[in-house]
């Protein structure tokens, strides 16, 4: 049932494609051929923005839940056997599918139009960082649903993420940022997602530190949404 949900998302995944792929056509072009410590600028750039869409769309999901509470699905889940847990896990784990879009999308256009050039086993790593990163805003997403209203979840999610992208170093390179928002970029969890889906064009394998960090943001904030859920459903 979940699965036959995401086509509903369909404008905050189109929107998740459409709009770091324009970005990543700016800034991707403007810094074509220029090296960023070592690394190809336009596969650096790639791959942030690449985290920028997973990020976008799977957040977006809260939508889709503040909209079932706004008609009273949690009342009908009252009368249903499935447990809290499985139920928060199954939103999450589903929330994760619309990661892929966004990556294979900007993933097409650094390989086709900018001639990013990387081998196979890097090209699946980023891939694996940047898909395995997205766990926490998934997780984030639900807990929004649970919060906010069907009027105002989509505003807050858009302020959440683009605060996230932007202290997070998922538009401008940490390595070039002031130092205090150096400081800042590493309380997000933006900025760890972006370590872990970078560290393969630097390093060729994935950084376990930020894949810790990422799992313990993503406990933390399934933690709340299933308390979320709970009490939500206690009033329904």
């Amino acid at each position: 049932m979940e699965l036959k949900r995401l086509p509903r998302n369909r404008r905050v995944l189109i929107f998740s494609m459409l709009m770091p792929a324009v970005l990543l056509l700016v800034f991707g072009g403007l810094n074509k051929g220029q090296d960023l410590n070592g690394v190809d600028a336009s596969a650096y750039i790639m791959v942030s923005l690449g985290v920028f869409g997973s990020m976008t769309s799977v957040m977006g999901r809260g939508g889709s839940i503040a909209v079932e509470r706004g008609i009273g699905w949690n009342r009908q889940l009252r009368l249903t056997p499935l447990r809290p847990s499985r139920y928060v896990a199954i939103k999450v784990a589903t929330s994760l599918l619309m990661a892929v879009p966004p990556l294979v999308v900007v993933y097409l256009i650094g390989a086709l139009a900018l001639g990013v050039h990387l081998s196979a086993a890097t090209w699946l790593l980023v891939f694996v960082g940047s898909w395995l990163g997205a766990l926490p805003f998934a997780a984030l997403g639900v807990v929004i649903g649970y919060i906010a209203t069907p009027d105002s979840v989509q505003q807050i999610s858009a302020l959440l993420y683009m605060l996230l992208a932007a202290f997070g170093g998922l538009w401008v390179p940490v390595e070039v940022m002031p130092r205090l928002m150096r400081d800042i970029a590493e309380f997000t969890p933006a900025y760890w997602v972006g370590q872990l889906a970078r560290n393969p064009l630097f390093h060729g394998s994935l950084d376990p530190r930020a894949l810790l960090v990422l799992l313990a943001w993503a406990v933390g904030l399934g933690a709340i949404a299933l308390r979320r859920f709970r009490a939500d459903t206690a009033r329904a």
